[in-house]
């Protein structure tokens, strides 16, 4: 049986079934899948690198449906946007302005008790949110319980100085939410974007939705 190694470094076995899944996702034909996972299965070796597996998978797609090769890219490409986390919160900014909001980064909210920089401000009609963006430059890494409790928080001291302004907190993250972060998100009836979540609505989901891969693909200056 062949292993491949995570990004982390972990062993799992081989799974053809999840390269075929990821490949759907793209929108690649059947007939395509097929033929891709037939010169893909020579090329295989016992702990080979999941980033490797990749690389392969996405040079044959490209050679067979391009335009499906983008939507394949996708989540490394979000991970591209970093090092620093600015890219992706201006990035941010424009799905939202995609989704009909007016937004502005990196705005300064005094709080009850402190001062707050907030990554995206959203309006659209009387509704004034609050984005904050987690953003993760490492394959494998998710974002976690701590990070919407720490959001939370924020938009709580924000709330207890501006009572009524701001209706709601987003913690949006360009790659999965764990089940804890999801479960108290959705308690605090808080906006949630991440990776495939929500389900069929997830950030990789809306930038296909609003054709956003040209931004990707441009970047974004570092700060």
């Amino acid at each position: 049986m062949i292993q491949v190694t995570k990004a982390s470094g972990e062993l799992e076995p081989l799974s053809l079934d999840k390269i075929r899944a990821s490949l759907t996702r793209a929108g690649a034909a059947a007939a395509t899948v097929d033929r891709i996972l037939l010169e893909l299965k020579p090329k295989l070796y016992d702990k080979i690198p999941t980033r490797e597996i990749y690389s392969q998978v996405f040079k044959l797609l490209g050679t067979y449906q391009s335009g499906e090769a983008q939507r394949y890219q996708l989540k490394p490409a979000l991970m591209q946007l970093g090092p620093s986390g600015y890219p992706f919160e201006t990035f941010i900014s424009q799905l939202f302005t995609a989704m009909g909001y007016q937004t502005q980064t990196q705005q300064i909210i005094e709080g009850n008790c402190v001062s707050h920089e907030i990554d995206v401000v959203a309006k659209k009609n009387k509704e004034i949110d609050l984005i904050e963006c987690k953003f993760h430059n490492r394959p494998g890494t998710k974002t976690e319980i701590k990070d919407a409790l720490y959001t939370q928080a924020r938009f709580e001291d924000i709330n207890e100085k501006k009572l009524g302004v701001y209706q709601q907190i987003w913690l949006v993250t360009n790659t999965k939410l764990t089940t804890q972060a999801i479960e108290y998100g959705r308690c605090k009836n808080m906006g949630l974007l991440a990776w495939r979540y929500p389900e069929n609505e997830g950030i990789e989901k809306l930038i296909d939705k609003f054709n956003l891969y040209h931004l990707l693909k441009l970047g974004y200056s570092k700060k």
